[in-house]
């Protein structure tokens, strides 16, 4: 038979020998190149960074810790907006008045900043040779009424932290257990995702810690609410909760046992006086 092939001819001493020719490799698909810039973004969506909004290269700034601090901005003013509290981005802590604690509030968030700079020094270091520090207060819980202006100190105290380097974000307590359930986590996260995005942050503001949840212990608010607390914890990450309830009626939604998880190493600032809102009566 004939090889229809194209022949090596080869010379050994006297002889002569016919070799097929080597095959052509095989043709490989191309890879399009918009496919791994739009892997990119979809996790930087994920993550609560938007690519379109950030800035040029010859716009960003020269040191590395300014352009973190606005990817840092970025990521709040996003977390806000995702809790449907946007226009709470504008408040800070010179816009509070006394009855808002914003010195207690500066003070807190000041020694988180000072712990979590000297830890990330210390982690520079060999294992054995470093010393961890651990805020005093870990926890801070602003409790009063409805219109007390609870949500808006603590939204100013997100903006300060993120100002002092820290990765801050905020979320309602509702709004939070609802992400968790099937099918319900908002822009095209998961479930694990929707965990990761509030247990990793530097400080986490949860906002109405149990409104509107009276006798409505579920396994899902505890065990959710629980895993959520029980990580910051362990971890050493700060949490702000505020809340229209006292103790005993957290208590009864979560447990008295979790109810004093949130209440450990925490401050507790009762913010009295009318509601701020000023609601037309009838």
């Amino acid at each position: 038979m004939v090889s229809d092939q194209p022949t090596d001819e080869r010379r050994t001493d006297d002889m002569s020998i016919a070799l097929p020719a080597p095959a052509p490799p095989e043709s490989r698909e191309p890879v399009p190149a918009a496919s791994p810039v739009a892997a990119v973004r979809e996790i930087l969506l994920r993550r609560g960074l938007d690519p379109s909004k950030a800035a040029l290269t010859e716009d960003r700034p020269d040191s590395t810790e300014d352009y973190q601090r606005q990817v840092y901005r970025q990521a709040w003013v996003n977390s806000l907006a995702l809790s449907g509290h946007a226009e709470y981005a504008r408040y800070t802590l010179d816009s509070l008045d006394e009855a808002q604690f914003p010195q207690h509030l500066r003070e807190y968030v000041g020694q988180l900043s000072a712990a979590r700079r000297h830890n990330r020094e210390q982690a520079k270091l060999d294992p054995e040779d470093r010393r961890i520090l651990r805020p005093n207060i870990l926890n801070l819980i602003a409790a009063g009424g409805v219109g007390a202006g609870k949500t808006v100190a603590a939204a100013a105290a997100g903006a300060f932290a993120v100002e002092c380097g820290l990765m801050a974000r905020f979320v309602s307590h509702s709004m939070y257990l609802s992400w968790l359930q099937p099918d319900n986590a908002p822009a095209g996260l998961t479930k694990v995702q929707v965990r990761e995005r509030y247990e990793r942050c530097d400080l986490l503001i949860v906002d109405d810690l149990c409104n509107e949840m009276d006798q409505y212990a579920t396994n899902h608010v505890r065990t959710n609410t629980s895993d959520l607390i029980t990580s910051r914890i362990n971890s050493g990450r700060a949490t702000l909760f505020t809340t229209n309830l006292n103790f005993d009626q957290v208590a009864e939604v979560l447990g008295e046992r979790l109810a004093s998880r949130v209440g450990n190493r925490a401050t507790v600032l009762k913010m009295m006086g009318d509601d701020r809102r000023k609601p037309q009566r009838w």
